[in-house]
């Protein structure tokens, strides 16, 4: 396969697969790619024998035949992941199989107008249809006298040290409901000395007052569970051509009913079977309230070729901006793409980003991708200056030109570094962000925290405290999730001592977004400090618990960068706006606005295609015609 890449990195792979799916989604044959142009992306790219890398490379005059970068071939047939190609190289006609990863289809560019009058563009219109899901909400009454406990079924819930009862027929809603050790407990609110409170009560406790039905899916079975007649085990089995009536597992169904019998819960279903609804009864331990879908059209606007086209030269893209734009647009027509001229000098502004200190990198990378500036670099011991923690060097010319440049990242791995930061609820979800968290000490585990209005001791998830801050800020979660998971994750069971609460010097005091932390000798504790400072209470501070932080550190997020513009992860990492330019940067990885992308997209998942999302990509002034190689 091809060497690496040493100009389009992160781009080679994706031009590739997208193409790739391209040619068999859109085309929908194998045959669509051959006999078409196709252009290699790899710095060099190795011509094999065969179909798989286990195959020889080919050879001309005993050497190894490589292509260079943008070298053309011919494509004469398309195997899994592979082309057969043809090409002359040195007066001589060879043919041989090359990574698809490594090539990309040539596309003739659509003509632009020749008039000197812009035309009107009237984009086409579309309706797509976005889901979302209600919150359980189901309205209910305590059936007889109820202990509460809290969410683990043991620790008994109480106000002011008092264990709290709920009387018979008092008001409550169902918000949710878990197994504990086999046995179904409700998740309830309700109102205690004026105010509202939750708690969890065995589900026993607890008779649904039905007004519409309460969505739910069936659950704890292996494969399907049979529908009775009546409520009670003895109740005969419903059945349908002489069959007994079986619900798959994870079908959802709805809950019209809730009955008592031996001291066993039964639910009166509605459910459909076979094109038509029916009714029965299952006991309650197969059956899980869940949160209802609901969906509503939403006008979208989808640009032709032609309008992409247009719209490209609107922007004032670059030339060298467009063929990756074409490829993204084919593949996710509902993405907007906005240009965000800076105005600046390409080589003045990575002069700038390039002075020592300001973008640092790992040690453990090769000497081209770290500074031998005086101030960065002992030539006479070979080793370079440390500027955070114990592995942090400044980062090369090269290095930084190389992420800076948004033409390495035009690609649906990376292009999520230039989407804007909005909170947007209708993609943005708790399973993206639990996606996000995914593989690190915060997945499905919650915290303890005071109410900052009444000081109650209450606990969450951490998928929870994203969402809330998001709410809250306007911020994505994906963004928050992301730079926590940056910046404090050190493996999938450990964290930076930033989010311990144990830190000797500042004990309690928690900092998620390393917010304040310096580049020094010690960066934790200056963004401990920082955190702990009480200054009129600015961003909820001081952090005494998870809460404070996520949430007042979004509140930060949000009005220190987002509102001054910085509203992409590419202009907080890499400050080319008017404010505080070439200072006032979140991160000092140079890396960090690409791993957050990589991130990004993962959370995404298979929605990503389906929702309008909005990028903003910078273009500088004198830009080099190509996109800067990899150090």
């Amino acid at each position: 396969m091809g060497n690496s890449n040493k100009c389009r990195f992160v781009t080679a792979l994706s031009v590739g697969m997208i193409v790739f799916i391209i040619v068999f989604w859109v085309a929908g044959a194998h045959s669509q790619a051959a006999n078409q142009t196709g252009i290699v992306t790899a710095s060099t790219l190795n011509v094999r024998v065969g179909a798989g890398v286990d195959n020889a490379i080919l050879q001309q005059d005993g050497k190894n035949v490589t292509l260079p970068n943008g070298f053309r071939v011919t494509i004469t047939e398309t195997l899994t992941g592979w082309y057969k190609v043809s090409f002359n190289l040195n007066g001589v006609s060879l043919s041989g199989y090359v990574s698809a990863d490594y090539i990309a289809i040539e596309t003739a560019a659509t003509p632009l107008p020749q008039s000197t009058q812009t035309p009107t563009v009237k984009p086409q219109v579309v309706y797509r249809t976005e889901t979302s899901y209600k919150p359980i909400s189901v309205a209910a009454r305590i059936s007889k006298t109820a202990p509460l406990y809290k969410k683990n079924g043991k620790t008994s819930y109480k106000v002011a040290k008092k264990r709290i009862y709920l009387a018979k027929k008092k008001k409550v809603t169902i918000q949710g409901e878990k197994d504990i050790s086999g046995k179904k407990w409700f998740k309830v609110s309700f109102t205690y000395k004026k105010k509202k409170r939750t708690a969890y009560v065995r589900n026993t406790y607890v008779k649904m007052t039905l007004k519409k039905a309460a969505n739910a899916k069936i659950f704890n079975v292996k494969k399907s569970v049979k529908v009775r007649k009546k409520k009670g085990n003895k109740a005969a089995y419903k059945k349908s051509g002489g069959k007994i009536i079986r619900i798959a597992k994870g079908s959802t169904v709805s809950i019209t009913k809730d009955v008592l019998e031996k001291k066993t819960k039964w639910y009166k279903i509605s459910y459909s079977y076979k094109g038509k609804t029916n009714t029965g009864y299952v006991n309650s331990k197969y059956v899980k309230l869940s949160k209802k879908a609901q969906t509503k059209r939403v006008r979208v606007t989808v640009l032709s070729s032609a309008q992409f086209e247009q719209m490209m030269k609107d922007q004032r893209f670059p030339e060298s901006y467009k063929q990756s734009l074409r490829i993204l647009h084919q593949q996710y027509p509902y993405w907007q793409f906005q240009a965000y001229h800076t105005g600046l000098d390409w080589n003045t502004a990575i002069a700038n980003e390039s002075k020592t200190g300001v973008n640092l990198i790992s040690n453990a990378k090769g000497a081209s991708w770290k500074s031998k500036a005086e101030d960065a670099y002992d030539a006479a011991t070979g080793k370079w200056k440390v500027f955070d923690g114990s592995t942090w060097v400044a980062a090369s010319r090269e290095a930084v030109s190389f992420y800076m440049d948004p033409r390495n990242f035009l690609n649906d791995r990376t292009v999520f570094m230039f989407e804007l930061l909005e909170y947007q609820p209708q993609y943005q979800t708790k399973t993206g962000v639990n996606t996000i968290i995914s593989n690190t000490p915060f997945y499905k585990k919650t915290f303890s925290y005071q109410d900052i209005n009444t000081g109650a001791s209450k606990s969450m998830y951490y998928v929870d405290a994203f969402i809330e801050a998001a709410k809250s800020t306007k911020v994505s979660p994906y963004h928050l999730a992301s730079r926590v998971k940056q910046e404090v994750v050190t493996s999938a069971t450990t964290t930076s001592s930033a989010v311990t609460g144990e830190v000797s010097a500042y004990p309690g005091i928690y900092n998620f977004y390393n917010i304040g932390a310096t580049s020094s000798s010690q960066p934790v504790l200056n963004g401990l400090k920082w955190a702990a400072n009480k200054t009129a209470g600015t961003y909820l501070r001081p952090w005494t618990d998870p809460y404070r932080s996520i949430v007042g550190g979004a509140q930060y997020i949000s009005q220190g960068y987002i509102s001054k513009g910085q509203n992409t992860g590419y202009l907080e990492k890499f400050n080319v706006t008017p404010y505080q330019r070439y200072n006032h940067q979140y991160m000092t990885n140079v890396e960090a606005a690409y791993e957050e992308a990589m991130k990004t997209k993962k959370a995404y998942a298979d929605t990503m295609n389906q929702s309008p999302l909005v990028f903003s990509i910078p273009v500088f002034e004198n830009m080099p015609a190509s996109c800067c190689p990899m150090p």
